[in-house]
C-alpha cells in the first residue's frame, strides 16, 4: 500500500522538486522555499512550526499510539553558481542554482510527508520532519538544534541522505565516518608595503604567502600519517591591487578536511606554527583566522545496521553498497549525530552528475527510492520489538 501510494503521488512531487529547482535561495535566505514547503505541509493536514532558525520547518505526523519520535531531514539550501543546463526549469535566480540537490532532498521529504498521512496506521510513535535551512557553510542543523528542534517531542533516532555520483538508485551505507569534518580558514599575512622598484625595502606579503603555501602541503605529506584521511586545500590567494606597488597585506584561504578531532587538532596546530613561522623568518606576521567549521558526520552503528538491513529488503542486495572508506565532502548532518543516534546514508544519483557544478542536475528517479528507505526505516525502527537489527 505505501508503494502504491508513493508511486501515485510521484507525479506531483516531481513537479514540486522541479518548481524549488527553479527558485533557488541561498542559506538563511529561503523564505519562499519554506513557504511552499508550508503551504503542502498543511494541505496534507500537518500542524507545522515555521521559522526555526529563520527559514527552517518541522512537522509531526503521530500515530495516536506510544512510541518514540524519529526524525527525517531534509536540507533547503542553493548554491552561489551560475545554472549552465539549459533545462526548462533551470535557476531563474540569477547566480543562484540548486547544484547539490537540496532541491531533490526536499521533495524525497515532501513524498514522505504525503504517503505518511495514508499510513499513520503503520507504526507506533511520531515521526518528525525537519526541512532545514543554511547546509551550504551556515551551520543551519546547529542553529536549529538551539532552537529546540530536537526537542516537543524530543527526538530518539533521525535518518537522512545525500545523493552522490554513483550508479543511479544505489544505496550507501556506512557505519563510523562516512563523511569528513571540515575546518575553512584563512590566513592573514602582514608585511610592509613598498615600491614594487625596491623590494628590499619593503616585506612582502605575496612573496611571505607563496611559501606559506608550499610549506602548508607539508602538513599532510611529512606529519600526518598516510592511513589517516586528510585533504588540504588552499582555495584563495589575495594580495596587492596595482601593478607597481608591494602591499602591506596579503591573505590566504584554507579549506582542511579531516575524520577525528585528533587529526584536526594535530593539522591546525601545524598549520598555525608553519604560517606564523615563515612569516616571522621573513620579517613579517601571520595570523589564523576560524572561517567556519563542522564536525566528521559519524553514524551509530545499530542505526546504520538497520538501514542496510532495510535497503536489503527493499532493493536487494545487488543496489546496496557497504561503504569502506569515508568520503572527504562535508555534511552538517553531523551536528544532529552528536546529539541523537542516527544514520546518514547516500543514494546514486548517476555516475556521471557531479555535484557543485552549473551542469548538476537532481534525477527525480531516485525520489521513490530514498522516500521509501526513509519511510521504512522510520517506521521499522518505530515498530522493533527488540534492539537490533541484525
Amino acid at each position: 500500500m505505501i508503494q502504491a501510494k508513493l508511486a501515485e503521488l510521484l507525479p506531483e512531487i516531481t513537479a514540486i522538486r522541479q518548481t524549488i529547482h527553479t527558485h533557488p535561495e541561498l542559506k538563511y535566505e529561503e523564505y519562499a522555499t519554506a513557504e511552499l514547503i508550508a503551504n503542502y505541509l498543511q494541505r496534507w493536514g500537518y500542524t507545522i512550526t515555521t521559522g526555526i532558525a529563520k527559514t527552517g520547518i518541522s512537522a509531526v505526523i503521530d500515530s495516536g499510539k506510544p512510541g518514540k519520535t524519529v526524525a527525517l531531514r531534509a536540507d533547503m539550501d542553493g548554491l552561489p553558481i551560475l545554472e549552465q543546463t539549459g533545462l526548462p526549469y533551470a535557476s531563474k535566480n540569477v547566480g543562484k542554482m540548486h547544484a547539490c540537490g537540496h532541491d531533490g532532498h526536499m521533495a524525497t521529504l515532501l513524498a514522505v510527508a504525503a504517503t505518511l498521512t495514508h499510513c499513520r496506521d503503520q507504526f507506533k510513535g511520531r515521526i518528525k520532519l525537519i526541512f532545514q535551512p543554511a547546509e551550504e557553510g551556515g551551520a543551519g542543523a546547529l542553529e536549529m538544534i538551539k532552537h529546540g528542534v530536537l526537542e516537543n517531542p524530543k527526538v530518539d533516532a533521525i535518518f537522512g541522505y545525500h545523493n552522490i555520483p554513483m550508479p543511479i538508485g544505489t544505496i550507501g551505507v556506512k557505519s563510523g565516518c562516512i563523511f569528513a569534518g571540515a575546518n575553512f580558514f584563512s590566513i592573514k599575512i602582514r608585511g610592509k608595503g613598498g615600491h614594487a622598484a625596491f623590494p628590499e625595502r619593503a616585506i612582502d606579503p605575496i612573496w611571505i604567502g607563496s611559501n606559506i603555501i608550499q610549506a602548508l602541503q607539508s602538513v599532510v605529506t611529512r606529519n600526518l600519517s598516510a592511513l589517516q584521511p586528510v585533504v588540504l586545500s588552499v582555495t584563495e590567494f589575495h594580495g596587492g591591487n596595482t601593478v607597481n606597488v608591494i602591499p602591506e597585506e596579503a591573505r590566504i584561504t584554507v579549506s582542511l578536511r579531516t575524520t577525528s578531532a585528533h587529526t584536526r587538532d594535530k593539522a591546525l596546530g601545524l598549520c598555525q606554527k608553519i604560517s606564523a613561522g615563515i612569516a616571522e623568518s621573513f620579517g613579517g606576521q601571520a595570523e589564523m583566522e576560524m572561517l567556519h567549521e563542522c564536525p566528521p558526520t559519524v553514524n551509530h552503528v545499530e542505526e546504520a545496521e538497520w538501514v542496510l538491513r532495510t535497503a536489503h529488503e527493499l532493493f536487494g542486495e545487488s543496489k546496496t553498497i557497504h561503504l569502506n572508506d569515508p568520503l572527504m565532502v562535508t555534511e552538517d548532518f553531523a551536528y544532529f549525530l552528536e546529539k541523537v543516534p542516527g544514520c546518514f546514508f547516500v543514494v546514486g544519483n548517476g555516475e556521471d552528475v557531479v555535484l557543485h557544478t552549473p551542469h548538476y542536475n537532481f534525477q527525480d528517479s531516485i525520489i521513490s527510492v530514498a522516500a521509501s528507505l526513509l519511510m521504512q526505516t522510520a517506521m521499522s525502527y518505530l515498530n522493533r520489538e527488540t534492539p537490533h537489527p541484525l
